[in-house]
């Protein structure tokens, strides 16, 4: 195989995504309000490769791009064909969204949505420290303004977390399941996840807990007043059967 065509590099990652030459997981996030599916998060897989290895290459060199729109284009496309079906999260990559030539195109992808834009959820993820806040304002406010809610992503997983929060919009916090465990062992993490979750009111937004792989720790975030939660002890993550 020639190397220049392997998922780790720029060339082969594009040629990757260009062919679909991966697949799409769903893992239900499960309102505790009243156990229903809220939405279900897409999640992507690439074969015999685990996805941090492949993910993180790809948003360093800027290729990281072509899956977030395909991600969006595909969910938009099943969300016209089964408008009445649960919504969808995507991700978008902090590394796209620094790049100013992004928004635009998130935005051609969106006039061919025909479903209510509240089925299609934004999550922006952590896993890149933005250094253009302002791009990710622009982008986040055009999308709220057009109805879709937005999350962002492993609040707590990082030093960027407060950054995020300070400049930033958003319909949903993820909490990230690592903090989420921290604080179902200790007080000090269980004092400060309290803290963040006391802001609801304050800054509009409904919390996910992300991580909740037993009944204790979902039996621990229904305790703490979290609005909804994803992992193992609600639903694992399955092949999207909606896509053809």
């Amino acid at each position: 195989m020639d190397p220049r065509r392997t998922v780790h590099t720029a060339e082969g990652f594009r040629e990757h995504i260009s062919e679909q030459r991966y697949s799409v997981m769903r893992q239900p996030i499960v309102s505790l309000r009243d156990d229903r599916i809220h939405h279900y998060e897409w999640l992507v897989r690439f074969e015999g490769e685990g996805t941090e290895g492949v993910i993180r290459p790809a948003e360093i060199s800027g290729v990281i791009r072509d899956l977030d729109l395909s991600m969006l284009a595909q969910a938009i496309l099943v969300l016209n064909e089964d408008p009445d079906g649960p919504g969808i999260a995507i991700n978008l990559s902090g590394a796209s969204v620094d790049r100013e030539t992004f928004t635009p195109s998130v935005m051609a992808c969106l006039t061919a949505l025909t479903a209510s834009p509240t089925k299609l959820l934004i999550e922006l993820t952590e896993s890149w420290d933005m250094a253009r806040l302002d791009l990710a304002k622009v982008l986040i406010t055009e999308l709220m303004t057009r109805g879709h809610p937005v999350c962002l992503d492993d609040v707590g997983a990082g030093a960027a977390s407060i950054r995020y929060l300070r400049a930033l919009p958003a319909n949903w916090l993820k909490i990230d399941g690592g903090f989420v465990a921290a604080a179902f062992l200790n007080a000090r993490d269980r004092a400060i996840l309290n803290a963040l979750l006391s802001l609801r009111e304050a800054l509009d937004v409904r919390f996910i807990a992300e991580g909740v792989e037993s009944i204790e720790l979902l039996d621990f975030v229904r305790r703490l007043g979290f609005d909804a939660a994803q992992g193992y002890a609600l639903g694992k993550p399955e092949p999207e059967e909606r896509i053809t």
